[in-house]
């Protein structure tokens, strides 16, 4: 039997053996308040299983599950790029992790990959931890070196899609059942150690009772809020309106037109009851509206005197949007560009921040291709570490994707990573990756890669963060050393990670 140890910034693959940070053993400086991980690939394993054991340490421990990427759908030669992607379809890539005992599966070729993950409190002693996986004959020495940094507070907003209609039907539960609250538990506290901090809410139950007259009830979103509040979550949205079609101005609101007489009744009482829920529960700088999401050209005009009107009838509630670039300045409150729009129109953008609106960034089925950053399985591993790198370096304040686990229909996550989607009159296939980054394993949740990845980003951030108040020209220069644009990063993994541990060493020289 033979194994390779991988650093956690780049992709696992059943099928390859050697790869630009194999090693031999295992080396982690991990500040405090975070997780110090590794990831060993085994091949020639004798037998269908593994025994795994620690010594020294013990860590939560995983079983990398192979994913199948059907196609790179959406890339070809005239928009690739190195790195983009990082292997041409189809194959197999290590991106779901299954926690386990101590027993790995290998494959039928011999083949087969542990992750582990060892938390280190924030009050843990500083120094040296040393230990061992043991592997059969194998002995893998792990050195963890515990920095006295310690990442901070929670300052990045991060907002994506978790959907739990989604769990009941792919775990087959009810929604209201005792299995169904473990599992959401289960999701929202993933979410959490990822340092996801936002959640869309349930939508106030409207019912009429009368011509132009409506019952308005907050429970199903007060009970959800009070469930993720308890588990840390701190910021809530919903969207208000959606598109009929991206070629007609009309913007539909609990199956209404928003212009119409009928929507401004609506709205007229719906509106000033959510403003006083929202003070009633203490949200009043933690809820966030949506409007309508994406707004274009089409339906531009529209949605600005949409953003009027709910305005005039609650002024306190602040408004959100995902979008491109397009007429709509000075509607909204949180501008939630497109990462690569960004790019494009800082200039103009960062007028919208100058005059006292906040700007985050988003990023979902595209940008695809090209050199710009995402989070899709076949790019990379790094794309989506760097993700809140550039949050940094462009002073983003928040970040959004639609998609934690929003399987389309039919979908197979382990198998199918290109599914067919619709978005009102539109109709496309997803690249890889894009509809989710948990997956619904035997009776819970199970992790991607591509969320630790997040997860570490996100610390990452607030590391730059804390040097950035002591001395923003080092933070600067260390970011801006492999994370320049969006479309412009460093994919080599020891300049990534030089950069990663000159942030923490930096730190450490204020302490």
């Amino acid at each position: 039997m033979r194994y390779t140890c991988v650093n956690t910034a780049e992709f696992l693959y059943p099928d390859i053996t050697k790869y630009e940070s194999s090693s031999d053993c295992i080396k982690v400086l991990s500040p405090k308040g975070s997780y110090a991980c590794g990831q060993i690939l085994f091949y020639e394993v004798n037998g269908d299983t593994l025994e795994i054991k620690f010594e020294g340490l013990s860590p939560d421990v995983y079983e990398m599950v192979p994913v199948f990427v059907d196609k790179n759908y959406g890339l070809d030669e005239t928009n690739s790029s190195p790195h983009i992607p990082e292997r041409k379809a189809p194959y197999y890539v290590y991106d779901c992790v299954k926690p386990i005992e101590n027993t790995l599966k290998a494959d039928e070729n011999g083949v087969c990959a542990v992750y582990f993950s060892l938390k280190i409190p924030s009050d843990a002693e500083t120094g040296f931890i040393n230990g061992k996986v043991l592997a059969g004959d194998i002995e893998i020495p792990v050195e963890i070196e515990v920095s006295k940094v310690t990442v901070p507070e929670e300052s990045l907003l991060m907002l994506q899609g978790y959907n739990r209609f989604a769990v009941c039907e792919y775990h087959h539960v009810d929604k209201n059942s005792a299995e169904f609250d473990r599992l959401d538990t289960e999701y929202l506290k993933m979410l959490r150690r990822m340092h996801q901090n936002m959640l869309y809410c349930p939508v106030p139950k409207v019912t009429k009772i009368g011509e132009n007259e409506y019952d308005i009830s907050f429970d199903e979103m007060e009970k959800f809020i009070d469930k993720a509040r308890s588990l840390g979550f701190k910021g809530f949205n919903f969207g208000l309106g959606f598109r009929r079609s991206w070629k007609e101005s009309a913007i539909i609101i609990y199956g209404l037109e928003s212009m119409s007489f009928e929507c401004y009744c609506l709205l007229a009482q719906l509106l000033p009851k959510l403003e006083k829920f929202v003070k009633d529960k203490g949200l009043e700088n933690d809820f966030i509206l949506g409007v309508a999401d994406e707004p274009n050209d089409a339906n531009a005009m529209e949605y600005r005197a949409l953003c009027g009107l709910i305005r005039k009838l609650a002024p306190s509630i602040r408004l959100l949007d995902a979008m491109s670039f397009g007429p709509v300045h000075g509607a909204i409150d949180v501008w939630i560009p497109l990462n690569q729009e960004y790019q494009r129109h800082k200039k103009e953008i960062d007028t919208f921040r100058h005059y006292g609106d906040e700007i985050w960034y988003y990023d979902c089925c595209g940008p695809r291709g090209g050199k710009t950053i995402n989070r899709f399985y076949d790019y990379a591993l790094l794309a989506t570490r760097y993700h809140f790198w550039a949050s940094y370096r462009y002073d983003l304040k928040g970040y959004l994707h639609w998609a934690v686990n929003c399987y389309q229909p039919g979908q197979d996550p382990f198998k199918n990573s290109c599914p067919e989607h619709k978005n009102a009159d539109n109709v496309c296939y997803l690249p890889p990756g894009d509809t989710h980054i948990i997956y619904p394993g035997e009776n819970a949740p199970w992790m991607s890669v591509r969320l630790e990845a997040y997860r570490m980003s996100a610390e990452e951030y607030e590391l730059f963060r804390a040097l950035e108040k002591i001395d923003k020209a080092k933070a600067d220069e260390i970011c801006l050393s492999v994370c320049r644009e969006f479309d412009d990063v460093d994919y080599t993994i020891a300049s990534f990670n030089n950069a990663r541990n000159k942030l923490i060493r930096a730190l450490e020289t204020y302490i």
